[in-house]
């Protein structure tokens, strides 16, 4: 009974000093990754980072944008409020908050990866895109991809003063290169898939027409790219004035605007185009009756010839 006794007082007693052998990595471990944090916090760039962002998002879009006060974060973040997107001949967008996240985990594993967050104003937290952007440099030259969702974006707010409502969802994931000065080039693969419910078109500009307004309950499109050739597999809108549906190619180029369109667009007019088409340089089409247009040239200035 003695020498049982003193064995289980023995084990007892091993059993704290062994807890403690076990938790004292893991003190060391987390210690050190928040002296880590406080390290990269107190000594990264922000103030270059925000500026090179804006710089490089200006020479993307071809606008100007402009924040009324920025901030870092932790742990390597950089947030702007109150944005506004301007450029000639088009309408401003206002952005409500801007965050850039540094990947910490991924630059630990040799990854450079920024996610990102923009939220617009009049709609709540729900009106927001997201996306991550993977490159091989922090020069972001070379091979780089991006991942993005929208999601109950008012297009009415963006797309000024041609959208007057519809809300879109939208998940895109591309591909390209960036080569420093020669530009960018769409290497690899990618795919779009959105959606528009409730959308108006007011008066929108297709080369020399002037399309009357339109309104579709649902919109849909899916593009499958390979390289700098977009295939439109998909493309639908349903509403009262009837049914519009496209087939074809998009020609990737920088900036975006001036990608070039070749499509195969077939109009179904329904009971509210007859009173609305009288302007349009096409003959009068019964509701249910379909006419096939071809729509080419670029983004921002597309053709449409029958």
């Amino acid at each position: 009974m003695g020498a049982d006794w003193n064995e289980i007082v023995m084990a007892r007693l091993s059993w704290t000093p062994t807890i403690a052998l076990k938790k004292e990595p893991v003190a060391w471990v987390l210690g050190g990754l928040a002296t880590f944090a406080v390290f990269m916090f107190v000594t990264f760039p922000f103030g270059t980072l925000q500026a090179r962002v804006l710089s490089e998002l200006v020479k993307a879009t071809g606008g100007d944008i402009r924040a009324a006060e920025w901030s870092p974060g932790i742990p390597i973040a950089v947030e702007w409020r109150d944005l506004t997107w301007t450029k000639p001949g088009t309408s401003s967008i206002p952005i409500q908050v801007m965050r850039l996240n540094v990947g910490v985990m991924g630059l630990l594993m040799g990854q450079k990866t920024v996610e990102a967050l923009i939220q617009f104003p009049g709609s709540g937290q729900a009106a927001k895109a997201t996306g991550t952007v993977t490159a091989s440099s922090w020069s972001f030259e070379g091979p780089v991809s991006l991942k993005a969702r929208a999601q109950h974006i008012d297009l009415a707010t963006v797309i000024k003063p041609y959208v007057t409502r519809g809300l879109l969802e939208a998940d895109i994931a591309q591909r390209w290169e960036n080569r420093g000065k020669e530009g960018i080039a769409f290497k690899g693969n990618g795919s779009w898939k959105a959606e528009i419910k409730e959308l108006t078109l007011e008066r929108l500009p297709v080369g020399t027409i002037t399309v009357p307004s339109l309104t579709f309950t649902r919109v849909t499109a899916t593009l499958s790219c390979h390289d700098a050739i977009c295939d439109v597999t998909d493309f639908k809108g349903d509403g009262p004035d009837g049914t519009i549906t496209a087939l074809g190619r998009l020609l990737l180029r920088q900036p975006l605007q001036s990608s070039g369109l070749e499509l195969t667009v077939t109009v179904v007019p329904g009971a509210g185009w007859a009173q609305k088409a009288g302007t349009l340089p096409i003959p009068p089409l019964p509701p249910g009756t379909p006419l096939t247009l071809k729509l080419a040239g670029s983004v921002a200035n597309p053709k449409l010839t029958l």
